[in-house]
């Protein structure tokens, strides 16, 4: 019986060493481990429950754990900074060769960043959003944190194989960020639970033609759906965009042609205009003409979803000679250093502060920084529950999600309109 991707990937780690199908429980060997700084302050306290008072004794391979202290940087209290400082003696002591300490971004746009995650590995990790390596042709998927302490001292854990829905996307290429628009698409019309335990395959036309950021943003957003993996295949770009982040070899899989699906959806990505989705749901869609008038106090770009120099640039590209409306506050994060230094490089920073962006350190707040009760967002940001943006005290802010092209139009606008007014297109 031919096998889906995430079946292929799954039997090579299958540490029984038999093919593995939908269904199946097995032990897999894993190819890569990031845990970031929120979780391993929760991993130190579980091994010292357990006697090991230093934290964890050991590390099964220290060239495949990735520990990140991002997610807060730099530390907001007392306890923070104890726990980067308990973090910066275990790193020495663990022999760790992948210790992010004081870096500022997003764990995964930084694992990309660096190379830590090549087509055909398997690689999990202590946050939802680490399906986003599934846009490299890497199985990856968020664990919880007593997963990831067993899986640091022995390197493998138990999964059920995924059932495979396939996802044809047909159609041509955009000229701008468009992966948030497909996915919103099939939030609204399929429900925001419509891959719950399954594995997504991205393929056709459009997923070839489409650029490697809006792929990892696709991938990105299947844990929006239910997803537990999103993939796409290894094509000439992904290769060509992973031999210049390392010279680690990788072997890109795809799916058997008889490979068993469980579902198939084809998306005309052609016929496609703007998505956007309204609060409180990521599935409450609709095109953005719908909601085109509805006035904002705030918009943001960034995110593991959208922080990516394509993302920025293009949205700086749109604010080039224009400025931000009056009573609006557009806030822009980039996903990591990396990104953060390219758009200075290239002038995009400048021309986002001279059209009266604010432009924040790369990094995670922007997903949860506060938004009152009164007020309203478009954000490019991953999810928009009662509560995202300041907790229960600001449960009814309301919080509409688009793509980075739709927020920098409505930031323009003062209201959300439809891109094609300033793109022409």
């Amino acid at each position: 019986m031919g096998q889906t991707i995430a079946e292929k990937i799954l039997s090579r780690q299958n540490l029984q060493g038999e093919d593995a199908h939908a269904g199946d429980l097995i032990d897999c060997r894993l190819d890569g481990l990031m845990v970031h700084s929120n979780h391993w302050a929760s991993i130190r306290t579980l091994y010292r429950r357990l006697g090991f008072e230093n934290g964890p004794p050991r590390v099964w391979d220290p060239d495949k754990f990735y520990l990140m202290m991002e997610h807060v940087q730099p530390p907001r209290n007392v306890d923070g900074h104890r726990s980067n400082h308990d973090a910066r003696r275990e790193a020495e002591e663990l022999g760790l060769t992948h210790f992010y300490d004081t870096e500022m971004g997003i764990c995964h746009q930084m694992m990309v960043d660096y190379g830590n995650v090549r087509p055909g590995e398997f690689v999990v990790g202590t946050d939802s959003h680490t399906l986003m390596y599934g846009g490299l042709n890497c199985v990856s998927t968020g664990i919880a944190t007593d997963e990831a302490a067993y899986a640091l001292a022995f390197g493998e854990l138990f999964f059920t194989v995924p059932e495979s829905i396939k996802v044809n996307l047909v159609g041509k290429a955009r000229s701008y960020p468009f992966g948030k628009d497909i996915i919103l698409y099939l939030a609204g019309k399929y429900g925001n639970s419509f891959a719950q335990n399954k594995s997504l395959e991205f393929v056709g036309s459009a997923a070839s033609a489409m650029p490697i950021a809006d792929r990892l943003t696709l991938a990105d957003h299947t844990d929006e759906v239910g997803g537990k993996f999103g993939l796409f295949l290894a094509d000439e770009k992904t290769e060509a965009f992973i031999r210049e982040l390392t010279t680690l070899p990788f072997e890109p899989i795809a799916p058997d042609p008889d490979a068993r699906f469980l579902d198939e959806i084809t998306v005309d990505c052609d016929a496609l205009s703007f998505q956007v989705a309204r609060p409180y749901r990521f599935d409450n869609v609709s095109p953005v003409e719908d909601v085109a008038g509805v006035r904002i106090n705030e918009a943001r770009i960034g995110s593991c979803a959208n922080g990516r120099y394509e993302d920025i640039a293009f949205a700086a590209e749109m604010l080039k000679g224009k400025t931000v409306a009056k009573g609006v506050r557009l806030y822009v994060s980039p996903a990591s250093m990396t990104v953060y230094k390219r758009l200075a490089r290239e002038g995009h920073l400048a021309t986002l502060l001279e059209a009266g962006a604010q432009v924040q350190e790369p990094g995670c707040s922007i997903c949860v920084d506060i938004l009152v009760n009164e007020e309203v967002c478009i954000s490019s940001t991953t999810r928009n529950s009662h509560g995202r943006f300041g907790g229960s005290d600001c449960a009814d802010a309301q919080i509409y999600l688009a793509s980075p092209v739709t927020v920098a139009a409505a930031a323009i606008a003062g209201e959300i309109i439809d891109p094609r007014e300033v793109l022409h297109v």
